[in-house]
């Protein structure tokens, strides 16, 4: 290939981004650099409008988002407030027999406050997850499994709390007793 070929794709974002770089050096008031080259290369790259941006188009809800009610703004959330007892609930709100207990008082061994879920829940998903720490994070709740992981909850009107859904998974709730 010629080296003066200024068609070829090099040559032509080459030519686009000298382009935009004087364009934006100018709409900001900038005078060149002494010894930098801001010529323009001659050829199509001179004359093609640079690229127009490409609209952001937000991604379609997954179920459980679809599902899931809208966090309540308002007052931050305080540990001695959120602690206590709480049922578990699955998609739409349906209670599932575990019980949760978010003490205020005693700490876990990862130094947040310590959870417990009481010995008889049935619901496999939840007794493998086994939240055993909590706290209040820029007021949402987050609940700590014993392998390490977290799930985030954020406070609604009905004062239960619900599973981030872009956490993924199946819905999840707790609600005050």
């Amino acid at each position: 290939m010629d080296a003066r070929n200024y068609k070829s794709p090099r040559f032509a974002l080459a030519g686009l981004l000298l382009t935009l770089a004087a364009q934006a050096s100018s709409a900001q008031g900038l005078q060149p650099t002494p010894g930098i080259i801001t010529r323009e290369l001659p050829g199509p790259a001179t004359t093609t409008a640079p690229a127009k941006p490409t609209p952001v188009t937000e991604k379609p809800l997954t179920a459980a988002e679809k599902t899931a009610p809208a966090p309540v703004a308002g007052a931050a959330a305080r540990p001695n407030d959120v602690a206590g007892r709480y049922i578990i609930l699955r998609e739409g709100g349906k209670d599932v027999g575990c019980m949760l207990t978010l003490d205020d008082k005693a700490r876990a061994s990862n130094g947040d406050l310590k959870a417990q879920l009481a010995p008889a829940c049935r619901d496999q998903g939840i007794v493998v997850f086994d939240p055993v720490a909590w706290r209040v994070e820029r007021g949402r709740l987050v609940l700590t499994a014993r392998k390490g992981h977290a799930a985030t909850f954020d406070r609604q009107g009905d004062g239960a709390w619900w599973k981030d859904p872009s956490e993924g998974g199946k819905p999840l709730g707790v609600k005050k007793i």
